[in-house]
């Protein structure tokens, strides 16, 4: 079944969280990609992120993954624990994201301030990763800008 739009996925979220929340110690749930810029088609996934307490286990993941399906009853959930989430990954789901549940403003704020540091800081090294990509194609294709 799947969903028509980000404010059915939020009701069926609203109507389980309860449940969830007392499994997994939820902090936030973020609904990003299509979903959350309103572009979603019958094809698209359901792209779902979560920031989980502090006794975060890695195998809560594929159980969470588990209920998602049952809960939204579909099996193209894309899930992505925040916990373990690379600082760009991070940076895009809380940037282009829709934040539908937040336990309190202060686990919001604390987490989208840590991401956005931890972003920052790794700015330079992209950067320089991206010179050393551009420099490689120039090479490899030639420098067509005669």
């Amino acid at each position: 079944m799947v969903q028509r739009d980000l404010k059915e996925v939020e009701e069926i979220f609203k109507r389980n969280l309860q449940y969830l929340k007392g499994k997994y110690d939820i902090k936030l749930i973020y609904v990003f990609g299509s979903y959350s810029k309103g572009t979603n088609t019958k094809n698209s996934d359901l792209d779902i992120a979560v920031l989980l307490g502090n006794g975060y286990d890695p195998m809560d993941k594929l159980a969470l993954i588990g209920d998602l399906v049952s809960i939204f009853k579909r099996d193209d959930i894309d899930l992505v624990v925040l916990n373990s989430a690379n600082p760009v990954l991070k940076h895009q789901v809380i940037k282009h994201g829709k934040l539908i549940f937040e336990e309190n403003e202060d686990v919001k704020v604390e987490f989208e301030v840590k991401t956005l540091r931890e972003y920052m800081d790794m700015e330079y090294f992209r950067k320089v990763q991206m010179d050393v990509i551009k420099e490689w194609v120039k090479s490899v294709v030639g420098d067509n800008s005669d």
